[in-house]
């Protein structure tokens, strides 16, 4: 999956949750971003990075990562769920 793909699929799931990403600005360093997601009452409930829109894949560990991170929102295996 590649940074792009991940993070569309990231927002269509968070809409679905009635949540709002946001990039955080000034918090990654080079081509990493960092973005926020947030409830209705804009309190942050999570917290992702990526490399900004790239030609590679994600690494293994990295797509680990994120579906760890966002595992107690979208539940356990959500990337492969919704691929």
């Amino acid at each position: 999956m590649k940074p792009a793909q991940a993070l569309t699929l990231v927002r269509r799931l968070a809409r679905e949750h009635r949540l709002a990403v946001t990039e955080l600005p000034r918090r990654g360093k080079g081509s990493h971003r960092i973005y926020a997601l947030a409830d209705s009452t804009g309190a942050e409930v999570g917290r992702f990075g990526l490399m900004s829109p790239s030609s590679k894949d994600l690494s293994w560990t990295a797509l680990g990562a994120l579906e760890e991170g966002l595992a107690h929102l979208f539940g356990d295996k959500w990337t492969e769920k919704r691929r």
